[in-house]
């Protein structure tokens, strides 16, 4: 497998903006940086669950059958959006949440994000090579996703926390959240829609 393509790809599709990404740059500007590595944690594990699946075959299985796909699309955009309401402050009945997302709400982030879906289908189409065991080569690939996550998820959940350590206590903070709950929502729907393989 050429590994430079393999890097250079994960590093773009994981370091532009996107629903996880979304997501975490609200957990930081909410909770900042430290309260947030759980959230953050789930989200990268999250990724690590669908190349295992992958490489296992998964796509293989859930390509034959339209109906299951179409009901992952639907379940991805109400669980996606329900998560950037609810950290905005949109859901609640009180302004804020109290405390950041866990790391079990951060594990169902990727499996449900259509955005993760297309580009792991995406990769396990063009990196791998015949000539190499597909155990090894799902390894690679759920490696190298993983280590760029870890840079990049983690930049835009301190992101998160430094603009709005720039803005806290101005009215711009609440709408600050409110935009990037609504990009999420945004880019989810446009994910869903943009994509048909998944």
């Amino acid at each position: 497998m050429d590994f430079l393509p393999l890097l250079l790809f994960a590093i773009v599709m994981v370091g532009t903006p996107g629903p996880a990404n979304m997501l975490l740059m609200t957990s930081g500007a909410n909770f900042g940086f430290w309260r947030s590595v759980p959230f953050v944690s789930g989200v990268a594990l999250g990724k690590l669950l669908i190349n295992a699946l992958l490489g296992l075959g998964l796509w293989e299985i859930l390509s034959t059958y339209s109906e299951v796909l179409f009901a992952l699309k639907m379940v991805s955009v109400a669980y996606l959006a329900w998560l950037a309401l609810r950290m905005s402050g949109f859901l609640l009945t009180k302004r804020e949440l109290k405390q950041a997302e866990s790391f079990w709400k951060g594990l169902a982030v990727h499996p449900l994000n259509p955005k993760a879906w297309a580009m792991l289908v995406f990769a396990y189409g063009h990196f791998p090579v015949p000539s190499q065991s597909l155990l090894e080569q799902t390894l690679i690939i759920s490696g190298t996703f993983l280590g760029v996550q870890i840079v990049f998820h983690s930049l835009w959940c301190a992101g998160g926390a430094l603009v709005v350590r720039l803005l806290a206590g101005k009215p711009a903070e609440r709408w600050l959240m409110r935009g990037l709950s609504l990009c999420t929502v945004l880019i989810v729907i446009w994910a869903v829609a943009l994509d048909s393989s998944i």
